[in-house]
């Protein structure tokens, strides 16, 4: 198939630059902000009415509880016997975990190793030691100076053995299996050491944002050194499910038996909850404080609310700094990350994203395909409709694909159906401009001014350069008669003048009607009708034409006897059919024409005119064709040079338009009655021939006839004949 516009090698060149030129913009970083706003809109729309599973909890120390406390603990921080108090109350009712996102990195007050702790710290170690179910955080950074693990500030003694994932669960090393290395850290902050020796359980509460400053991804494991560190997040969840081997891979966190999807850069998409309902620290402390007195009924918070289940404790006070912008809150307490993600583990509700280069390669297919589209589409709506069609239905999928949790890229194909629908539009603008123009240039010579815009506005459907196509038109040649005599008797330079001003009345003729010059032949003249604006009723334009070009010749012959010039009589045949059309011709010359043996055809019949001295005859294709009562006459059945099939040929008597109601009558009859001398001529019926012959006015045809008739009656024809006239000549 070819282009509509241009050619093959213009729109590959075109699918190129576009190609090209998303390359760059994807290579630039310009679609990343917008794919992270797309996500984050796409997340609101998947999450909006998520609720935290009731195996989570969260308990916050908000605004109210800092206020509540002052009394108590005063200002902030707190003592850290306040939290072994917490502590004191899950004891009641133990929690499957209970996960601190607070960092007590620093002894209260200062002092090294072997100082002895102060009351408070020494509160919070013995609770701690007391609680199997605690999970206290760590952090561990990287200085970006730091080339390699030389700089690293060694681990504590046995925090690999007790810690490590890989040791905790699988035992040995071999419950390991890194086929991805994963980026080391060389800077620690974990418990002091005492809470350490101590601790259940340890996790990462290091988050980093994108580079939006939005957080919605982290690491699902921190290495440092040759020693793996859950995130906090995750901790909880692998003490319950103790897996007996750990694999990372490429695009994966493999569990023991649970696979979790990664992103390119092995972080972890979080699945973000919107509703996490949160208790208040001093609702908590509230309820320990009734319970020390004896007072178990209308508890605020019960401890038996947690048993069994992962809780969480973090800050969401606005002067605590622990604020996160996320994709559903610009202002979310930081511990909801890390109880997104426990959440999201015991529920298998991941996020399965694809690469950032699975969107640069959707968008280098999309831009060809659609460019190669919108070439083949005829229709200027289809053109426009094609962009809007690809890009609604490329969202619409991967919203349903995101709705099933598999994040596709968004934006880069988006931008490919803009890149492309745009390019294609213009590469549309400038070839279709230069199509036309080229259109108008070549069609001018054959067609009328009005119907030559509509043509050019049409010119996709109605004229096709490279393509040929088959039609049912009416053909028309006119001929001077005797001109080549009479071209001999003139100088050339009054010929040049007779016919350009014979060729000017017959062309406005033609035009009026909404004729098609094919060519001028010498003297001749072809037309058709019905191309390249399709007409219904071509037939009857190219008959109206003819009785209108003999009514104009009248004028033409004015005109020449002005100038001395002789009179001229024309002859015109018409023929009606299916014939080739298309420019046929060279690369360097080409015609819009038609050809075909009908086309031979009507040239024959225009021939026939001097046989029987007849100004207009028309085949029995045309007068078949006819839809308007235009009056036409039989004139004979006649075999022509090079046709075996006979024809009957017509002779059009008057112009409807023009005839009064008597003449359109009186016309009508005479076709009537030289249908009637038809009939009994083919019958044999010579006596009735001639007498029907009799009624008819005296004219060249009438003679003819009984001419005919005379002879068959002196001597009758073969029994083989069947009344047809064939023609040994054009």
């Amino acid at each position: 198939m070819q282009p509509r516009s241009g050619t093959w090698g213009h729109w590959s060149l075109l699918a190129l630059v576009l190609c090209a030129a998303f390359f760059a913009l994807h290579q630039s970083g310009l679609f990343d902000r917008l794919e992270r706003m797309s996500y984050d809109a796409r997340l609101a729309w998947l999450r909006d009415r998520t609720p935290l599973p009731d195996e989570v909890a969260v308990i916050l120390i908000d605004d109210a509880s800092l206020q509540a406390m002052e009394g108590l603990a005063g200002r902030w921080p707190w003592p850290r016997s306040i939290y072994a108090e917490l502590l004191e109350f899950f004891s009641l009712a133990p929690p499957q975990a209970l996960v601190f996102d607070i960092l007590f990195s620093e002894r209260t007050g200062g002092g090294g190793l072997g100082a002895p702790l102060n009351e408070d710290d020494r509160a919070l170690t013995e609770a701690t030691a007391a609680a199997p179910f605690v999970i206290h955080a760590a952090r561990l950074l990287h200085e970006p100076d730091h080339e390699n693990d030389r700089h690293a500030t060694p681990l504590p003694p046995r925090v690999r053995e007790r810690f490590d994932p890989a040791q905790r669960y699988g035992g040995t090393a071999d419950g390991y299996y890194r086929a991805v290395e994963l980026p080391s850290n060389d800077r620690h902050y974990l418990p002091f050491p005492e809470l350490l020796q101590a601790s259940p359980m340890l996790g990462i509460v290091d988050v980093q944002p994108d580079p939006d400053g939005v957080y919605r991804r982290l690491r699902l494991l921190h290495r440092y050194q040759d020693t793996l560190l859950p995130a906090l997040g995750l901790a909880p969840w692998l003490e319950r499910q103790r897996p007996p081997w750990i694999a990372v891979e490429a695009h994966r966190l493999r569990l023991g038996e649970v696979e979790i999807p990664l992103d390119e850069q092995g972080h972890y998409l979080i699945n973000f909850y919107p509703r996490i309902p949160a208790y208040s620290f001093s609702g908590i402390m509230a309820s320990l404080a009734k319970i020390r007195r004896g007072e178990l009924e209308d508890l605020p918070v019960s401890p038996f609310e947690f048993e069994g289940k992962i809780v969480f404790l973090g800050a969401s006070a606005a002067g605590l700094e622990d604020l996160k912008n996320t994709p559903l809150d610009a202002r979310l307490p930081g511990v909801h990350l890390h109880a997104a993600v426990t959440a999201n583990l015991l529920q298998r509700d991941f996020l399965h994203p694809y690469p950032t280069w699975s969107g640069l390669l959707l968008g280098l297919a999309l831009i060809p395909l659609l460019v190669s589209a919108m070439a083949l589409s005829a229709p200027a709506w289809l053109r426009l409709a094609l962009p809007l069609i690809a890009g609604s239905g490329y969202l619409l999928s991967n919203l349903a694909l995101f709705h099933a949790h598999t994040v596709l890229p968004l934006i880069p194909p988006l931008i490919a159906v803009i890149l492309a629908a745009v390019g294609a539009y213009a590469q549309l603008m400038l070839t279709e401009g230069r199509e036309k123009a080229r259109i108008k240039r070549m069609m001018s010579q054959y067609l009328s001014p009005a119907v030559l815009e509509t043509v050019v506005a049409r010119h996709n459907e109605l004229a096709r350069a490279e393509v040929g196509s088959r039609e049912e038109l009416t053909i028309l040649f006119s001929d001077i008669r005797g001109f080549t005599s009479l071209s001999e008797k003139l100088p050339p330079e009054r010929v040049v003048e007779l016919l350009n001003h014979y060729f000017s009345a017959m062309t406005e003729t033609i035009f009026r009607h909404r004729g098609t010059i094919d060519k001028f032949i010498g003297d001749a003249i072809m037309a058709f009708w019905g191309a390249p604006l399709p007409a219904q009723d071509h037939a009857d334009q190219a008959v109206l034409t003819a009785l209108e070009m003999h009514q104009a010749l009248e004028k033409v012959n004015a005109w020449l006897q002005q100038r001395r010039l002789p009179a001229i009589a024309i002859g015109v045949g018409i023929h009606s059919g299916e014939v080739i059309l298309g420019n046929i011709g060279s690369e360097h010359k080409l015609d819009y024409t038609v050809i075909g043996d009908n086309v031979n055809l009507a040239s024959r019949i225009e021939g026939l005119t001097k046989h029987y001295a007849t100004p207009v005859l028309i085949s029995e294709a045309s007068h078949k064709a006819l839809q308007r009562p235009i009056p036409c006459r039989v004139v004979d059945l006649v075999r022509v040079k090079g046709k075996r099939r006979p024809i009957r040929i017509y002779q059009p008597l008057g112009h409807p338009d023009q005839l009064q109601s008597r003449q359109l009558e009186r016309l009508q009859r005479l076709a009537h009655d030289w249908e009637a001398v038809m009939e009994s001529y083919l019958a044999r019926q010579w006596e009735l021939t001639r007498n029907l012959l009799a009624r008819l006015p005296d004219e060249p045809l009438k003679t003819l006839y009984l001419q005919r008739v005379n002879d068959f009656l002196r001597h009758e024809p073969a029994p083989e004949w069947d009344g047809v006239y064939t023609l040994h000549s054009k």
